[in-house]
This record gives structure tokens, sequence and C-alpha cells, in this order.
């Protein structure tokens, strides 16, 4: 057999090839990405008889390949975040003629989806919970009844559409009628699409007859799958033309190129790091990726951090797979350890920002101490767990991790390493970077003026705020942004007209909102307080003004909220910047 480009086959032979594990993924390929409206375009396209471009198949036939290299089935059903992952199959002694798909994956398991498969995604407003509920099933429908007229700027011929049952059923109350796709593998005969349209009550329905027979067509009859074969058992070659391949579509990302470059070289990868993935999100439902685990393995082990392949050589790989256990506790642990802290994905902008904490636990093999309560027993400022926290909260506000990180991480990484199994050195990272014109951690006063405009709503408003409020206990308890004065009363235009002069009411209205009328409360407390009045709430549970940061003899009463304002946003932001001057180095 001429290898090169082979006689096009059917759709329908392609999902039999898929069904009899006849094409399978080489580990160097990446997750199935495509998304329900991709799979629906390129059904339309089939539809309208659009060329598909052509498919790289690499014929497996070397006994040392099939022992010793990882290859998986095309997945059968997708399921967001909890039925991603591809199946792995065993091809050790596999006799039969079988293909690792180098290009066109993606194509092809987004056919097989829509003709087979289900695709489940969470419905909006529900939680990350892995239930038939939160994530139903859909199949891929093509409305028949009625003539397509589309209702976006999409260009659409044909109506299909990724549905659940209920919307099925919904919609064919309607003078709708939505056929399954996949049906349509069992209706390849003209004969039988009649009866089928007849038994449904379509049978004197020209255009539902018409787009079943062009349907059939296109999946059952038409041999529009062109093929390209590689025969030759070389690895690197195969990588190389991988590589090349997968750069139209869905872009290849840099840890798709790196994970090609791993997998290669340790077919255990994916699992490994998908694993951890799924481990790290247990916490606090923080999402990492691959980019940020690789990125993190260059910054352990690399001179050079830059997202390059050639970075990732045999050197590195051996690393990573002689050290993935203490990599692995490192970066777990240390995101375990954000989430101790308080931090959860919504409030921690900046996964970079994990990466100097990964390498400060991996060094000083920390992996272990950072999660257990002694750690965080001692909570004053000069504590390695307050440290380590402050750190966070100045590199989110300053926005430290914005844009192009590679020479901030750097510089980060040889403080870390310099500075030997001592606390982290915040100290140290602040005063080096104190002539950077754009990563500095400086707090001047203009600065600092525009972070008390911060509202209500604002992220940034549980940053600095927490700055203030280190002794919290932020794990066991779940903490509020709240008004101090009850934004009820300043939303009251009658009772605000009744409190204040008509002059005064412009002023307040533009404070009140701010952070100078914000602090952080523990869900409880939030709960009593409510809308009572702040006076009247501070004497029922005898907290004093210290804890709003006014000074003692500043009224708590609303009508007073002037003199309360400016007294407390002056009190912050001194203490701010006492804040920072404390872990700032003394020259």
């Amino acid at each position: 057999m001429v290898k090169g480009f082979q006689p096009a086959i059917t759709i329908r032979k392609a999902i039999e090839n898929i069904d009899q594990n006849k094409y399978l993924l080489p580990a160097i390929q990446r997750k199935f990405v495509w998304k329900p409206q991709q799979i629906e375009l390129l059904f339309d396209s089939i539809m309208r008889e659009y060329p598909i471009n052509s498919l790289m198949m690499w014929e497996i036939t070397s006994d040392k390949i099939k022992e010793d290299y990882k290859f998986y089935s095309f997945l059968r059903t997708f399921k967001q975040r909890y039925g991603e992952m591809n199946e792995v199959l065993d091809t050790r002694g596999r006799t039969d003629l079988f293909y690792a798909v180098i290009d066109g994956q993606q194509r092809l398991n987004s056919l097989y989806i829509g003709i087979k498969g289900t695709y489940a995604a969470k419905l909006p407003r529900k939680r990350w919970i892995n239930s038939e509920d939160n994530f139903p099933p859909m199949k891929l429908y093509l409305e028949i009844k009625n003539v397509y007229a589309s209702d976006s700027e999409i260009d659409k011929q044909y109506n299909f559409k990724f549905l659940r049952k209920d919307q099925v059923k919904e919609f064919n109350e309607k003078s709708q009628f939505w056929f399954e796709v996949g049906k349509i593998l069992t209706l390849s005969r003209c004969e039988d699409r009649l009866l089928y349209l007849k038994k449904i009550g379509l049978g004197d329905n020209e255009h539902s007859s018409i787009l079943l027979e062009r349907l059939s067509t296109v999946l059952n009859t038409n041999k529009e799958l062109t093929y390209y074969v590689e025969d030759e058992q070389n690895l690197d070659k195969v990588l190389d033309i991988f590589i090349r391949t997968n750069d139209g579509g869905t872009k290849l990302t840099f840890s798709d190129l790196l994970m090609s470059v791993l997998t290669a070289n340790w077919p255990d990868a994916r699992e490994k790091f998908n694993g951890l993935i799924q481990e790290v999100n247990c916490y606090g439902e923080f999402t990492i990726s691959s980019d940020l685990i690789l990125k993190t393995i260059l910054v352990l082990f690399s001179n050079d951090i830059k997202n390059r392949v050639k970075n990732f050589d045999n050197a590195i790989v051996n690393q990573i797979i002689k050290k993935w256990e203490s990599i692995r506790k490192s970066i777990l642990n240390t995101f375990r350890m954000f989430y101790l802290m308080g931090f959860k994905n919504k409030t921690f902008p900046a996964k970079s920002a994990a990466i100097p904490i990964i390498l400060y636990v991996y060094n000083n093999e920390m992996y272990n101490d950072i999660v257990k309560s002694k750690f965080f027993e001692t909570k004053s400022f000069t504590s390695n767990n307050q440290k380590i926290k402050k750190w966070l909260l100045l590199a989110f506000l300053k926005h430290i991790f914005s844009g192009q990180t590679d020479s901030v991480l750097k510089n980060i990484r040889h403080i870390i390493c310099e500075n030997g199994n001592q606390d982290f050195p915040i100290e140290k990272i602040i005063d080096s970077s104190k002539n950077n014109p754009t990563k500095n951690y400086s707090f001047d006063s203009e600065f600092v003026d525009g972070l008390f405009q911060t509202t209500y709503g604002n992220p940034d408003a549980f940053f600095i705020l927490s700055l203030y409020y280190p002794n919290l206990d932020y794990f066991n308890q779940d903490f509020h942004v709240d008004h101090i004065h009850p934004k009820d009363k300043f939303l009251d235009e009658k009772y605000m007209k009744g409190v204040f002069p008509e002059a005064k009411i412009q002023a307040i209205n533009k404070n009140w909102n701010c952070l100078g009328n914000l602090e952080l409360l523990n869900g409880e407390k939030n709960e009593s307080k409510k809308d009572k009045s702040l006076k009247s709430w501070a004497e029922e549970n005898k907290i004093p003004n210290s804890f709003f940061f006014v000074d003692d003899d500043v009224s708590l009463k609303l009508k007073d909220f002037e003199e309360f304002y400016l007294n407390r946003t002056s009190n912050m932001k001194q203490k701010l910047v006492n804040l920072l001057s404390s872990h700032t180095k003394k020259q």
C-alpha cells in the first residue's frame, strides 16, 4: 500500500472506525476543546457541502511504539470539567491495523459527539457539582419542519442545535420538529426515511423530506473525508509533523506545544497534570491550567523561563519525572495554603502570583508544613504566613502580574534562591523593584488616594480591607465586604434630606459607597448588623471606635458622617503607609 493521500471515506465510515478504535489519539494530542456552536457550524458546513480539511493519520505498526507509547480513545460523551478526559487504551500486543490522528482530532471528535455522543455543560447559576441536574446531557438536533431563517449574524443555512430532552419536547410542542441527527444512520434508505416522516406526521412535508435526504447523503453516502497517512515509526518526526500541522482552527497554545514534547518523553504527563488540576480545584474552586504548571516548572528548573519549546529539553523532562511528587505537593499545598488564608478562585486574580510562593515552598521543602495549623498560629505582621499573604495582597493591588511577567518572576526567583531557608523575603522583593517604573510596590499619595475611591463591588475592596484585618479567621468564617453606615439610609432620599443639609448631600453621595465606608465582617455579624445604625450596633456589641479606625472622640452617628469619613480615611491611609514601610528594607 502506497502511503500518502488515501481514497476519501464517508463520515459514517469514520464514525465506525472510531467505534472500533481503529482511530486513536496519540499522547501528544491536547484535550477536546470545541464548543457546541462550533460543532453546529461544522454540521452546517457539511450540509452545504463545503470542503472539510484533510485529516492526517499515523499508521502504527511498530510493536515498540505500541508497547511504550500511550494512545487514547475518542470522547464518546463530553461533560464540562468532569468528562473531558480521554480514556487510555492498551495497545500492547495489538495486531490489527490502527491509526493515530495527528491532525483532525477536533473535527473527528465533533462529528462523533454530534452523531452518536452527548455534550454536557454547566447550566447558568448552577454550582460545579457533578450531577445531571447541573450538567444535563445534550444531543445534536436538526429542525426539519420549517424553513430556517437565520436570526443572528452567523452565516447558517441549517438549524442545527444541541438541546436537552426537555427542550426538544417543549420546542416540538410549538410547531417545530427537532430531529436527532444520529438517527440518520438508521435511515440510509429512501423508503425508511419516508416511513419515518409518515410516522411522525410529516409525510406530506416536502421540506422535511429534502432535509433528511440531504443529511443522509452527506453523512452516509458522500465520500467527503480525505486523509493523509504517515507510516514512518519515528516519534521525533511525528512530533514535528504534529506541531507544524496543528496551527489552524483553535490555535495551539504554548502549553499545547510543551505538552506535546513532554508526553512524547513522559507518557504519564497528561494524567499527572490533569490529576493535579483536579486536586487543586477541590480547594476554593481554584482553577489552574497546564500553562501555570509548565511555567512553574521552568521557574524551578530552567535558566531561561521564556515560553520556548527548546527550553523544555531532556534534562528538564528528566527532572520533572524524578521530582514530580515534590512538584505536585508544592503546587497543590500552596493553593491549599491560599485557601486556608481565605483566598478563593474569585479573589485570586493573578494565578502567576502563585509561582514565586510555589518556588519558595519547593526550595525549602515546606509543602507539608504550610497546610498545618501550626503554620497559621501566629498572625502578627512578622509571621511567615502573614508575610506571604501581605505580599500577595500588595501584588494584586499593584497589578504586578499583569501583562508580561517573565522579568518579574526571574527577579523574584533570584531573591528567593539567594535568601535560602529563611522566611519569605517580602522586604527584599519590595526593595528590589523600587526603581521599576511599572512593577513596583510603591504607594505614593496619589495611588493611595486612588485606592480610597474603590467602591463596593470592586474586587480590590477585599484586597485592601484584608490588609487592615490580618487577624480575622478567613478560613473558618465567610467574610463580607459591607457598608459601615448602612447603604439603605443613603438610598432613602427623603431620609437623607431630613438628616443632612441640602448643600452637603451631593458630597456625601460621592463617598458613602467608597472604601472609607466599607469594612470586612463575618457573615454572622453582617447578618446581625443589617440596616441598624452604626452607633446602635456598636453599642450593642461593645465595639470600640478603634475597630473602625476612627478616633475615640469621633461620633458614630449618621448625622456626623462627614467627620467620621474624613477621620477614618485619614487614619486608614496612614496605616497603609505604615504597613508598607514595615516591609521595606531599611537603607
